[in-house]
């Protein structure tokens, strides 16, 4: 468990736990967009219960045996469960050489201990495994180590499947005393109805834009408007920005071939596409630039890449709704593929020659398909 300071955005959901706390409610579902901290949030929450000298406004003193034994991941009356998927957020000596795939949309990781057993190279589960859940049962059927509070963090409720939802329904109605569940979610109409009826729901909003600015900034970001349009108003998955992971060499020129619409030449687009590069950020780039076009037209509104107004508008005014529509699907079935051992290069020639054909002449080719 990392060091967690609570954001400085988080000051009317920290004061809402902490009333929570006081009314002894055992159960709590944090949710909200993604990027905005939460699971920072819960573990937050989760030291505070579990400090032994707690300060003012509740706060973990980040000193004691207590907050030492959480920061350092060993607290024995702490579990985290999240998926295996996200075993890369529980630090370096959580994750095993046998997981090669550890890829993570969530907005600041936490994750338990890691599980034994696994095939070599077999791919990281994105759900909470019903045996994640069962072990649970241990922990809460025991009297607690230090004599204080009990604290159990899942994230990201979702991903509970049908199985492990119902394992954990028992414990959620008749938890042990002392005993706090802090679940977090994304996408709370994602969440299995029973899981929400056992919880107290408490909404975390996201930052303002001045407050996000001048954290990123705090945090040595280049260029922090830019980043934070691109990640939708969410500070922290601007610090992870997928598109990020493109060099600049090559965002720009990525951004160069879309901005001539459909007047790019096919065989420019073979010419500039460099031969190695992240697919999954070359094609998250593409799909903002079409939700960009379609925001346009709707609203003329640009959301994910304003410096680029100009051309999207003059692009937008003569595209149609269902060619990009159609455009944006390619780009969702390329992204689902993106970890395959694909050629980037070609699949990035592709979503460009695609593009290509959705602009051009747009209503000729909406009649044809229709």
């Amino acid at each position: 468990m990392a060091l967690i300071r609570r954001l400085p955005w988080h000051g009317a959901a920290w004061s809402a736990l902490r009333s929570l706390h006081a009314r002894d409610v055992h159960a709590i579902l944090l949710h909200g967009g993604a990027g905005i901290g939460k699971k920072s949030l819960a573990l937050d929450f989760a030291q505070s219960l579990l400090c032994e000298s707690p300060v003012a406004g509740g706060q973990a003193c980040g000193a004691c045996s207590g907050c030492n034994l959480a920061l350092s991941g060993n607290h024995p009356d702490l579990r985290i469960v999240v998926p295996d998927a996200m075993a890369e957020l529980r630090g370096p000596e959580a994750v095993g050489d046998d997981v090669t795939d550890l890829s993570s949309e969530t907005d600041d990781g936490i994750a338990g201990p890691p599980r034994e057993g696994r095939d070599s190279g077999k791919k990281a589960s994105r759900e909470i495994r019903i045996e994640q859940v069962r072990e649970l049962a241990d922990f809460l059927g025991v009297s607690t180590h230090r004599g204080g509070a009990r604290v159990v963090v899942l994230a990201p409720a979702e991903s509970l499947n049908q199985a492990s939802a119902n394992a954990l329904l028992k414990m959620l109605e008749e938890p042990p005393s002392a005993t706090r569940f802090v679940l977090v979610s994304d996408s709370l109409d994602e969440v299995l109805p029973t899981i929400r009826s056992r919880c107290v729901l408490q909404r975390v909003a996201a930052p303002d834009r001045a407050v996000a600015l001048q954290w990123l900034r705090e945090q040595g970001v280049d260029d922090p408007e830019e980043r934070l349009a691109a990640a939708g108003g969410a500070p922290l998955a601007a610090l992870g920005d997928a598109e990020q992971q493109l060099d600049d060499a090559t965002r720009s020129g990525l951004f160069a071939l879309l901005a001539q619409g459909a007047a790019l030449p096919p065989g420019e687009v073979a010419a500039a596409v460099p031969r190695a590069l992240p697919l999954s950020a070359a094609i998250t780039l593409f799909q903002r630039w079409g939700w960009d076009l379609l925001a346009y037209r709707a609203a003329e509104y640009v959301r994910y890449h304003p410096r680029h107004k100009a051309s999207i508008a003059r692009i937008a005014k003569a595209s149609a709704t269902e060619s990009l529509l159609g455009w944006l699907r390619s780009l969702e079935a390329m992204q689902a593929a993106s970890d395959h051992p694909l050629n980037p290069r070609l699949v990035v020639e592709a979503a460009l020659f695609s593009y290509i054909e959705a602009l051009k002449d747009p209503q000729s080719r909406t009649r044809r398909e229709s």
